[in-house]
């Protein structure tokens, strides 16, 4: 059986391939920590003694806000310099917040330490978006645009902000890796319509359960609206929530 991540914080020479920097997704982390009450640990930005086993409170524009610890010492820690690291694990990946502006405050009747928004987030997980398997149960098609004034549709798989997977063969529309698709259309569920442009990474011949040979497409998005990423964060949020409530 698979481990959880540790919530020790990872110091890396390269933070490349782990960088979160699309506000939108770096909001979606710290919320799937608050909503779901994970419990993260806090520490001295650059250390890993001492640390605070913690929650996240609240979050307010670009203010958060943690349990403090019950040693006076390690909160004076965690407050010394201005800075800390907050590790949790979001849909069994590790992510780590560097925060700014750190001090002990007054919040509801208690103390709480405050900081402000992320300067640095990271994923411990080589993957630029969080990708969402979408289940049998919840059937989602892309529309792809055919040049005779047709379409095709095929059956997506799974969806990040990044991207998308798509599963099926269009004898309409060969697919090798490299062409553009323009304009495609995917009703997502009732959260709205998403337009994108998107290219072919990688296509892969698959054989179904079934016996059935077909084909998986992995695509990337053209320049993604904020608009578009904020529908495709609202299905992924829609759908985690509903799997999180049958779990």
């Amino acid at each position: 059986m698979q481990q959880p991540p540790s919530l020790e914080p990872v110091f890396v020479s390269d933070t490349g391939p782990y960088l979160v920097s699309a506000s939108i997704e770096i909001k979606y982390l710290l919320r799937q920590l608050l909503d779901n009450g994970e419990i993260i640990c806090l520490y001295p930005a650059g250390k890993r003694e001492p640390f605070a086993i913690s929650t996240v409170l609240a979050i307010n524009d670009d203010e958060l806000l943690f349990d403090v610890s019950n040693d006076a010492g390690t909160n004076a820690a965690l407050t010394k310099e201005g800075r800390m690291l907050l590790v949790g694990v979001v849909n069994k990946v590790k992510v780590q917040f560097e925060l700014p502006n750190v001090m002990l405050v007054a919040y509801d009747g208690r103390t709480a330490i405050r900081s402000g928004g992320p300067v640095q987030t990271l994923r411990m997980q080589r993957r630029d978006f969080y990708r969402l398997d979408i289940p049998m149960s919840q059937k989602i098609d892309c529309v792809i645009p055919l040049n005779d004034g047709g379409h095709t549709e095929l059956s997506i798989t799974d969806i990040s902000l990044g991207g998308l997977s798509l599963l099926g063969v269009s004898s309409d529309l060969p697919m090798q890796v490299g062409d553009v698709l323009r304009d495609c259309r995917v009703q997502l569920l009732d959260i709205g319509i998403i337009e994108v442009d998107m290219q072919i990474c990688i296509v892969i011949d698959v054989t179904l359960r079934n016996g059935i040979k077909t084909q998986r497409i992995g695509c990337r998005f053209f320049d993604l609206s904020g608009k578009m990423q904020t529908l495709i964060q609202r299905f992924i949020n829609k759908i985690e929530r509903q799997r999180i409530s049958r779990e």
